[in-house]
């Protein structure tokens, strides 16, 4: 399991997933545009009487990558701001409307955080004014040049990985067939 909750204080503790396991534990992988993100309170099961913060990211499909998406996708996640109450959990992602990425969804609706390692299953791409291409970042917002970089520590997620100095990071596109290419992409793989 990639995810452990400490009772009642929502700390986690996440380990890396690598890109096969990303995509062999996803159920399904998107190409999307946050649409609206929308907190709200919950009363929580566990704690009679008590509440907490939840949040609903619409996401607006624009590609398919694996798997079959509900119609709309929303993205129910724990966390999240109303007025000066917040609820932050470590190691989420954070979303923006207009912003566009691949997310590897799983367990929506019934995880904390519905995407495969977390913050590892998110991936913002970012518009380079100076190529005009879009290219993949990590969810720190640092160039993803690799599907191996994927599991490496996210404060610096390309030391680890030697590439040529005039390499650019992947576009969607290049992203997009590198996850069909995985020997994970048509069995699902639930390594617990």
């Amino acid at each position: 399991m990639l995810l452990a909750l400490v009772p009642a204080a929502f700390g986690t503790t996440v380990i890396a997933p690598d890109f096969d396991q990303m995509v062999g534990k996803s159920d399904y992988i998107v190409r999307a545009v946050v649409k609206s993100v929308t907190p709200e309170w919950r009363d929580n099961p566990d704690q009679p009487g008590h509440r907490y913060i939840a949040t609903l990211v619409e996401l607006e499909v624009k590609q398919v990558i694996k798997g079959t998406p509900p119609s709309p996708l929303v993205l129910d996640l724990v966390g999240g701001r109303i007025g000066d109450k917040e609820l932050t959990i470590d190691g989420a992602p954070r979303f923006t409307v207009g912003q566009e990425s691949i997310v590897f969804v799983k367990g929506n609706g019934r995880q904390i955080i519905p995407l495969v390692g977390m913050s590892h299953g998110h991936y913002p791409l970012r518009h380079d004014k100076l190529t005009g291409q879009d290219q993949m970042t990590h969810s720190n917002g640092q160039p993803l040049f690799s599907e191996k970089e994927i599991g490496q520590p996210a404060a610096n997620p390309a030391s680890p990985v030697a590439r040529d100095p005039k390499s650019q990071p992947l576009s969607p596109d290049e992203f997009a067939a590198r996850i069909r290419k995985s020997p994970k992409f048509l069995n699902r793989d639930d390594l617990n």
